[in-house]
């Protein structure tokens, strides 16, 4: 048997690792996150979902597009990373409808479902920003094999406590999108990725003096 000598072998790994590492482009987590294209017998769009980790947001924006390709709509909502992430996770790891009821008041029709309400001030209008989550609907039948995304701006006014209170018989852009398990698991599993990366190269977010 002939000698092996395990400092060659070592250096030799060391060397291959450094020439890598230097040709390793640092990922950009403010680049779409997760992009979905759609096309039904009818209808066509997308669903984009980009991280803004200064505001620990997610940006998700759902739009549709013409048969040519154009674009005809889009809405975009801007959602808490960890509540988001968390809720993701929940479903993947299958205790969902235990931490995420049915909540009539928060128009959740579903189990497994959620909903976040936010909102700007544009130009001079109050704009409500709602997103919501909840197992698809065809038929007056849900199907909790999937779930439809919704994205929606309304015109709204605020309360004194600072709060966006939506007109929703006043829409100014709704758009929604079909979403499978299998999608959310990969979404989830971005996410948590993209997470971990900024928490590990930025950790005074989460610590306090």
């Amino acid at each position: 048997m002939s000698d092996f000598n395990v400092n060659e072998f070592l250096s030799s790994l060391d060397d291959k690792d450094s020439t890598e590492i230097s040709q390793v482009t640092p990922k950009n987590y403010a680049s779409d996150l997760y992009k979905k294209w759609f096309r039904t017998k009818n209808n066509s769009g997308f669903l984009t979902i980009k991280p803004w980790f200064d505001g620990m947001k997610v940006k998700v924006d759902i739009g549709k597009t013409s048969s040519e390709g154009k674009l005809i709509s889009s809405t975009n909502v801007y959602l808490d990373a960890l509540d988001f992430a968390a809720y993701l996770k929940s479903i993947v790891s299958g205790n969902a409808a235990l931490v995420y009821p049915a909540n009539e008041r928060l128009g959740v029709p579903t189990n497994e479902g959620f909903a976040s309400y936010g909102g700007s001030d544009q130009n001079g209008k109050v704009i409500s920003r709602i997103f919501k989550a909840h197992y698809w609907q065809a038929n007056e039948v849900y199907d909790s094999t999937s779930f439809a995304w919704k994205c929606g701006h309304f015109n709204a006014k605020k309360s004194d406590t600072g709060a966006f209170i939506p007109d929703m018989k006043s829409p100014l852009s709704v758009d929604s999108i079909k979403v499978t398990r299998q999608d959310i698991a990969e979404i989830s599993y971005r996410l948590d990725l993209a997470l971990t990366s900024y928490a590990f190269s930025n950790n005074e977010w989460y610590e306090h003096s």
